[in-house]
């Protein structure tokens, strides 16, 4: 969009849109107000200064912004886009990151969206598994990464939102665009992630406390995904915020930070995770911390302690399957605050880690 073709009107709607309160008008333009400033918006072109007035209002929108002019006349000429900026902070020359950590960054945010959509698509998962749909493949094909900007390295994803054809007269309201479902399922999920990363650092949860939050978009592929931003050797700060199309409304999402301890957690929960699920054959030895039987699944119990695998042990918690009557034997045994071994197979199929014992079933232990 050059500046010559600013549209007044979509100008005028992206102010509106920003916060910015229209103040009665001055030789045939409005003026619009805010608390960073006063604009002068001609509503016509139709005297000799009009065009420069519209540039100057844009320039001086960059300057409030603190943004690339190119970059607001986009979200002037595009009123249907949500935007993802990603700021990162590599520790380099400011507009420059290096080679690995870029490379790596635009992995982790490809990954990211590709996660949020299958989580819309397929519903919430601990893990994904296969490929991605046509319609998820659609949908990454039409994102668009825009330029840096100084103060940083800032990765720019532009989502377009495709509304449906036309509703007929017996619906009641347009489905929301797919991208939009998209990016509010990815907003709700590093939320969710965020929170998981602050109760491990401050040693109120161990790392299974992710699971907690997998019906709220959170996955081990997510987690990967969101650490790939901190850089190459996951060790930097970074920054979420999301900028939602004019077009269509929604509520106002607040900047979110990563410390780079949040992102090696992160890492760390998610590698655990997918190590877990191609183990196969496992034994946890601990305590029963829930039990849970709502009459429609199979009875389980939410068990605590050393999780020993083929390869290491790992303290955390997990859910296992059992019979009606070792049920009952591990409510005795919750109640008497007795141990337990169960030995069998791990499954990360669904919402959860799982446990299915083998042969030798519950062994309650003195």
């Amino acid at each position: 969009m050059s500046e010559s073709s600013i549209d007044p009107d979509r100008l005028i709607g992206y102010l509106a849109s920003r916060g910015w309160r229209r103040e009665g008008a001055w030789r045939g333009a409005s003026v619009w107000e805010a608390d960073d400033g006063r604009l002068l918006i001609p509503t016509l072109r139709q005297y000799p200064d009009d065009d420069e007035l519209l540039q100057e209002a844009v320039a001086r929108l960059a300057t409030i912004e603190d943004r690339p002019e190119g970059e607001v006349l986009l979200d002037i000429a595009e009123p249907m886009v949500d935007t993802i900026d990603i700021r990162t902070l590599p520790g380099t020359p400011s507009g420059t990151i290096p080679l690995l950590s870029g490379a790596k960054a635009v992995d982790g945010i490809c990954e990211l969206l590709d996660t949020s959509a299958r989580t819309v698509e397929e519903g919430s998962h601990l893990i994904f598994s296969g490929r991605r749909s046509a319609a998820v493949q659609e949908f990454l094909g039409g994102v668009r990464l825009g330029a840096s900007r100084p103060g940083s390295y800032v990765f720019t994803a532009r989502v377009p939102l495709v509304l449906p054809p036309q509703l007929s007269l017996f619906e009641e309201e347009a489905p929301v665009p797919f991208g939009r479902q998209v990016l509010k399922t990815m907003d709700t999920a590093l939320r969710a992630a965020h929170t998981a990363c602050t109760r491990v650092i401050s040693g109120t949860a161990a790392f299974d406390v992710f699971d907690e939050y997998v019906d709220q978009g959170v996955s081990a592929d997510l987690c990967e995904a969101v650490s790939a931003l901190a850089g190459y050797g996951i060790d930097r700060p970074f920054e979420v915020s999301l900028s939602w199309a004019r077009g269509l409304t929604a509520p106002p999402s607040d900047p979110l930070r990563f410390t780079a301890t949040m992102a090696t957690v992160l890492s760390q929960a998610g590698k655990q995770l997918q190590e877990l699920s191609r183990i196969g054959q496992a034994t946890i030895n601990g305590v029963i911390e829930d039990l849970h039987d709502d009459g429609v699944e199979p009875p389980r119990i939410k068990v605590r302690g050393e999780l020993q695998t083929s390869t290491d042990v790992v303290a955390r918690a997990i859910w296992v399957v059992l019979s009606r009557a070792d049920y009952q034997r591990a409510g005795d045994a919750h109640y008497r605050r007795l141990r337990l071994r169960v030995a069998g197979r791990l499954s990360t199929a669904g919402k959860r880690l799982e446990m299915r014992p083998d042969s030798s079933g519950l062994e309650i232990l003195s």
